[in-house]
């Protein structure tokens, strides 16, 4: 989560709902009393004006709740989003009290993140899953939101090899077959192509063969065969159902794979 941008999401929450709140006491101050008897109202010039602004300020209010109620959800648990919603009616006040403590206490959350952390210790790295490679998490979004995790993980293998195997053009092969040829430090033959890191010389000073260049491309090669036979393979295996950290954890190396072979050059023989 970006708690910066959350931060500055609430932060603007907050001062819509202020506005909200001056222009509602303001209303208040300038609407005339209710005449019984006949007698005649005199409405004040900046009546209308003030319930303009209103409706406007409620309605941007409304459209950004939802998110706000998802950070809160995020960030503070023990807070209810509920409090978030406007009171039914303004007969007893002013209907957003509510949700105005509701966000102070979440501007709070936010902003005292860095001495909840000097004082708990530091939570460690977050991981995005909206940021791993899009083979991965494009094949896997659906089945992760409906929490079915291993399906999750195998949908995002099963993309991978497939985008693999049409990169290189190597449909006959799959699994760590597929992966040990993509990678293999052997010229391409015909009909089956190599993936290469461009950016790594395959030549040292000396002319002779790179040892990076080989340990790079034989790592990826049992990497992805790693990837083939210990994630591809979980429902042959018998795998029971991942948990959602595991499922995550195998999403992560399944995005390295991708992205060694979405940024790889694919080479064919000459």
């Amino acid at each position: 989560m970006d708690y910066e941008r959350a931060a500055a999401v609430v932060d603007e929450f907050q001062d819509l709902l202020a506005q909200h709140r001056a222009k509602d006491a303001y209303l208040a101050k300038i609407k005339p009393p209710v005449i019984v008897g006949g007698g005649s109202r005199r409405t004040h010039p900046d009546e209308q004006p003030t319930r303009e602004a209103l409706a406007e300020f409620h309605a941007e209010i409304l459209q950004r709740q939802p998110l706000i109620e998802d950070i809160a959800v995020e960030v503070d648990a023990v807070d209810n989003p509920a409090r978030f919603a406007p009171l039914p009616t303004d007969a007893f006040g002013w209907r957003w009290a509510s949700a105005m403590e509701a966000t102070q206490r979440l501007v709070g959350v936010l902003r005292n993140r860095s001495v909840r952390s000097a004082i708990l210790g530091p939570s460690g790295p977050l991981l995005a899953a909206n940021q791993l490679h899009p083979w991965v998490w494009n094949a896997a979004v659906d089945r992760w939101d409906s929490s079915h995790w291993t399906d999750a993980v195998d949908a995002a293998a099963r993309a991978v090899e497939e985008l693999t195997q049409h990169k290189t053009n190597l449909s006959s092969l799959s699994g760590p077959d597929l992966y040990s040829k993509a990678f293999s430090t052997e010229p391409p033959e015909p009909g089956r192509s190599r993936l290469r890191f461009s950016a790594i010389p395959e030549k040292s000073e000396d002319g002779k063969a790179s040892r990076r260049w080989t340990s790079a491309h034989e790592g990826a090669g049992a990497f992805g065969r790693g990837c083939a036979q210990g994630i591809r393979n979980m429902h042959a295996h018998g795998t029971a159902e991942l948990s959602e950290q595991q499922a995550i954890e195998f999403l992560a190396a399944l995005s390295v794979l991708a992205r060694w072979v979405d940024t790889a050059d694919v080479v064919r023989e000459a």
